[in-house]
């Protein structure tokens, strides 16, 4: 791969992956509108990698209170043990469900006339939890009732168009969570999920023995935990004065330009 298409790569990955808006379906639609092959699923985790250590980085406070509300779990206080436990409802669901789909369909969901459908349907879904739900509640409110149903939708994060953060913003939402603060869940929840995605992904690139491919990678972690720490600040100050509905319109938007190029 150039340098160019790595850039670009990372670019979109690193923009959209903590964006309501789906970063899978961009890294689907990405070769496809530039006219190169499709960089395959071993690029996209690599691209992920640098997301992930982008959220590491932004929200370093929470991970050391984390790692040590783990490590020391009976003493620390209820407020850490609380979020520490609903990290693991929200995100295992996930975590099971891809190890199985990645066992059965190793190449992913890549169709795009679904990640047209999910862009939009995902995307009203994500409008209207956003316009009905309450937001009275902060992450250390939550409930155990309310981190399950944030897992349950997280689930349909493994079809592109659907996105992440946006399936998990969305039931945030609706179960009454501040727009930042259901975007700091997310966020969050995102590291298990693609670290896991990442080990996967290093365990089939080392199987390849590619050190070409290993080059690209590095470089494409790079690129993309640049863009993505970018994106992470961009979005948590803009959700604190406007709503999803930039985002909404813009899935929609997306959603109907696949289906029309599609169908002509």
């Amino acid at each position: 791969m150039t340098l160019i298409h790595l850039f670009l790569l990372a670019i979109v990955q690193g923009v959209t992956e903590f964006l309501p808006v789906s970063s899978s379906a961009h890294l689907v639609l990405f070769p496809k509108v530039v006219g190169v092959m499709d960089q395959g699923l071993i690029m996209d985790v690599a691209v992920h990698i640098g997301s992930l250590l982008a959220v590491l980085v932004f929200f370093y406070k929470d991970v050391l209170k984390l790692a040590h509300t783990t490590l020391m779990y009976t003493k620390a206080e209820e407020q850490d043990r609380n979020l520490l436990k609903h990290l693991i409802i929200a995100s295992l669901p996930v975590v099971i469900a891809g190890a199985v789909l990645h066992y059965y369909i190793p190449d992913g969901l890549r169709n795009v006339m679904w990640i047209a459908w999910a862009s939009i349907g995902f995307g009203l879904l994500l409008w209207a939890a956003d316009h009905f739900g309450k937001t009275h509640k902060s992450v250390s409110d939550m409930t155990v009732k309310n981190a399950f149903w944030i897992g349950m939708a997280h689930i349909c994060a493994l079809f592109p168009g659907a996105s992440r953060s946006g399936v998990t913003m969305s039931m945030a939402r609706a179960c009454g969570l501040s727009r930042v603060e259901a975007a700091r869940f997310s966020l969050l929840i995102g590291i298990p999920v693609i670290a896991g995605a990442g080990t996967v992904g290093l365990y089939d690139l080392i199987r390849t023995g590619n050190i070409q491919l290993g080059y690209d990678v590095f470089v494409a972690i790079i690129f993309s935990f640049l863009s993505a720490l970018g994106a992470i600040m961009v979005m948590m100050k803009f959700l604190k004065h406007f709503n999803f509905l930039p985002f909404v319109l813009y899935r929609v938007v997306l959603g109907g330009i696949i289906l029309f190029v599609l169908q002509g």
